[in-house]
This record gives structure tokens, sequence and C-alpha cells, in this order.
């Protein structure tokens, strides 16, 4: 069977064996083993991370000179103090006592020139599976990575962080127009699926009523500040200005609808960028595929660049020699069936697997 000469990456696959790392910003606690099996909200590791150190100036806050500040302390070095504690007081006539209280819990580490360093107390960061599925790898004193079977779909853009919910349809085609009177309070702790995004008022509303996440096809440049501003976890799938969703994965995904998801609008470990998993039986059977494969005659591709930017069509052939583009340019690339009946000369570069 005739291959591409390069390796092309999928980015929606209806069923693949999924791994994702699970790593702690600095060296932790691994709190599960290999073979234990997890559940998206599962703490799979945790690290102390030490408090910041905020200089207070007593001389200042109390009015008094720094010299005469270490009469005043009500603390010492290395002393724990609580928030709302005294860390130092001065006594005036006809005024009363002048007090200097923690701004939240700390430990006092020095006192110099009328200035106390008080270090936060610290903030253990609790490190979450992300994924329902099996621990296959553990990596002592950083984290996991868990692997599940499941729909993934990678967007070409993404912001906030990560949500879980089940999803929810909320347009009737992967071109609608989702507009902010389709968005519920009734849809609070759900991943929203869109087609087009062009209203910031869908995003408010979303995060107004504490919606999960949001998958779109493709969302108006200007809301790209919106969406980061809010922290809302949003997925683009095809790119900026007015694309529909690509067709395969509209449908996959509307016959989700109700499935538990997971949404991620940052790239975490570095390697899977904004994505959307939905996890699916554990006795659902996954090809062997990998996610980077060589292009064949026969596989469903999406078109990345204009004009046929969001098309979605099938592979008839691989060309052999350089052949000449819509665009004048000649260039090794695949004959691409589209659904009008056109055959399109496309660029390796400008072709993404699907499935």
């Amino acid at each position: 069977m005739a291959t591409s000469p390069r390796p092309l990456e999928s980015r929606f696959s209806p069923v693949s064996q999924i791994v994702r790392r699970r790593l702690l910003p600095i060296p932790g606690d691994v709190m599960v083993r290999v073979g234990d099996r997890v559940q998206p909200s599962d703490i799979v590791a945790e690290a102390s991370i030490k408090g910041q150190l905020h200089p207070i100036d007593l001389a200042r806050a109390l009015k008094v000179s720094a010299r005469s500040v270490p009469r005043r302390l009500e603390v010492a070095e290395g002393q724990s103090v609580p928030e709302g504690g005294t860390l130092a007081s001065v006594r005036r006539l006809g005024i009363g006592v002048r007090q200097v209280r923690a701004p939240f819990g700390g430990t006092v580490q020095g006192i110099s020139e009328g200035i106390v360093f008080f270090r936060k107390e610290p903030q253990v960061f609790r490190l979450r599976a992300y994924l329902p599925g099996e621990v296959c790898e553990q990596f002592p004193g950083r984290g996991v990575a868990v692997r599940t079977i499941g729909c993934l779909v990678r967007g070409v853009w993404g912001s906030g962080d990560e949500g879980s919910g089940p999803l929810m349809t909320v347009v009737t085609g992967p071109g609608e127009t989702l507009t902010w009177q389709k968005v519920l309070l009734s849809h609070r702790a759900t991943i929203l699926i869109g087609g087009i995004l062009e209203d910031p008022r869908v995003l408010f509303r979303a995060k107004r009523f504490r919606v999960s996440g949001l998958v779109a096809g493709s969302m108006l440049p200007r809301l790209q500040a919106v969406c980061e501003g809010l922290g809302l976890p949003v997925v683009i799938s095809e790119g900026m200005g007015r694309i529909p969703m690509a067709e395969p994965i509209f449908e996959a995904l509307r016959s989700c609808d109700g499935f538990p998801a997971v949404i991620s609008g940052t790239d975490r470990d570095g390697r899977s960028g904004p994505e959307l998993i939905v996890p699916l039986p554990a006795n659902t059977k996954a090809p062997s595929q990998p996610v980077v494969r060589p292009l064949e005659v026969g596989a469903s591709v999406r078109l990345t660049r204009p004009p046929y930017l969001g098309a979605v069509g099938t592979v008839v052939s691989l060309s052999a020699t350089p052949q000449e583009t819509v665009i004048g340019t000649r260039s090794d690339g695949a004959v691409v069936g589209l659904p009008d009946g056109r055959r399109v000369v496309v660029p390796y570069s400008n072709l993404e697997l699907l499935g």
C-alpha cells in the first residue's frame, strides 16, 4: 500500500489508547503505584511548595524609627505566627495601642533595619489524575503516567486549565454559531460542544454558570484575550475565524452526549496540547495505530490551509513527484477527494489525519 514519505500526526481519533503524564512542578511524594485504578479527581502526587517571602516595614507601620523597632517586637526570629497574630506594637498617649498584625500565617525569617521578613506558610500542591484509567508508569518523586481508552480531540488553540463533566452538544450542526441564549444554568459542570464561537457573552455566561469547559470548531480572534482572562477551559478544533467543526469530530462528540469527559486548555506536559478526551469503558478495544503514522490511500484527512481550510476529505492517491497545487506552486502531496466531488492536490504539510 502506498504511504506518504513522512508520518502525519492524528489530531482526532474516535477510539484510541491515551497516555498522559502527570508531573509535579517540584519533587514530592507519589501517592499511587503502577497498576492502580484512578479517577480524574484522585490525588496521585503532592508536594509542599515553600511560601513566598514578604518584607513588612514595621517602622513605617508603627511610625517609629528603625532603631526602636526591636523594643516593639512581639515575635522572634524563627517563630510561627498565625494570621492576625501581632508582630509588633507601640503604645502612644491619647492614641492607644498601634499594632501590626500578620496578613497571613507564616514564619519570621529575619528582622533588619525595622523590617521583618515574613515567609508565608508552605502550600500543599495536590496533583490529580485528570484521566480515569490505570497508572501505567511511575516517576519517583515526580508523578505518574495514566492510561485510558477514549475518544481524543486535539485542538489547534486552547486556553484555561483543566475541567471535567458530561458532554452537552448545544448546536444542531458543526457550522452553527453558538449563541449566548444556548448556555443555560442547567449546563453547570458540563462541557459544551458548539460550532462557531463569535459572541463574548457566550464565554461570560459559561463562566457565570460554572460550565466546566467549551469546545468549538472555530472562534473569532478577538475572543482570545477574553478566554485567557476568564480562565475557562476552551478548546478550538479547527482555527480562528468562522470555520465549521470537522464533521467526523462533531458527529463523534454528539454520539457521546452525556458521557463524562475531561478537557484541558493548556499544554501541561509539553506534549499533548489543548485537548478533549472522552473516556470509554475499560473493555473497549483500541486500535494499535500510533498517534503519528504514515498517510495512506483511503485515510480521512482534514485540510489545514486556505483555500480549503477546515475541509474534510479522503486520500485518493499519493504523488510520487511534485504536483501543481491550487495556488500554482509545486509540492509533494496527496490527491484528496472532497465531499462535493472535487479532487485537489494538497501538500503533506497541510494535512492532518482524522481517526
